[in-house]
């Protein structure tokens, strides 16, 4: 019988959890600024708020790192984590509150397609931080996560071959390239975050 070495130290899991389901909340909303625009203001506040509650998250996990001398996985690999999670809210924040500053008005598809893939990544994403616990890696979760990866890397080409194409104004095409890479940004730091969780999970095979 194989014995478990990994502490019981739960509460990392459900630290992570909950920074994952924030994600998601946070994904949902920055699409419906892009398909509401009427609602950019109100949504990038709430984003804000959860970016806050997100910070939150992090700090504890810190605070509960430095307090911890024995982790269910390595210290190293807790921080990678957190840290990509971070970066995956933080890069939500600042595409919501560009949307306002540059008074975005008309969306592109491109936007809209890009938002969608991000919800789907931190959908899986959220899927694939549970089996942690387990330590158990969900390859086809792992898999959807690439596609939903390689298909943001789709869209992101596309629109900016579209913004330089159709002769947008330059203002435009300033705003919308800025807004395109950080949502290219964010589906690829989900991704990131899944290969962290992969070779957490390697290392305790």
């Amino acid at each position: 019988m194989k014995l478990n070495l990994i502490p019981k130290n739960e509460i990392y899991f459900k630290l992570f959890a909950k920074a994952a389901d924030n994600l998601i909340e946070a994904a949902a909303l920055l699409n419906d600024s892009f398909e509401n625009p009427d609602k950019a203001v109100e949504n990038s506040k709430a984003i804000t708020e959860l970016e806050h509650k997100g910070d939150d998250i992090v700090a504890e996990i810190s605070h509960k790192l430095a307090k911890t001398f024995v982790t269910p996985f390595d210290s190293e690999d807790i921080h990678e984590l957190k840290s990509t999670i971070d970066s995956i809210l933080d890069s939500i924040d600042s595409i919501a509150e560009k949307v306002t500053l540059y008074n975005v008005k008309s969306i592109t598809k491109a936007a809209i397609g890009l938002t969608e893939e991000l919800m789907v990544s931190t959908k899986l994403l959220s899927g694939l931080t549970s089996s942690l616990k387990k330590m158990q890696c969900n390859y086809e979760l792992m898999d959807k996560i690439k596609k939903s990866e390689q298909a943001a890397d789709k869209i992101y080409r596309k629109g900016i071959a579209d913004l330089f194409a159709n002769g947008t104004d330059v203002m435009e095409v300033i705003k919308w390239k800025d807004i395109y890479e950080d949502l290219e940004d964010a589906v690829d730091f989900c991704r990131e975050a899944a290969l962290t969780i992969e070779g957490i999970i390697l290392k305790h095979a």
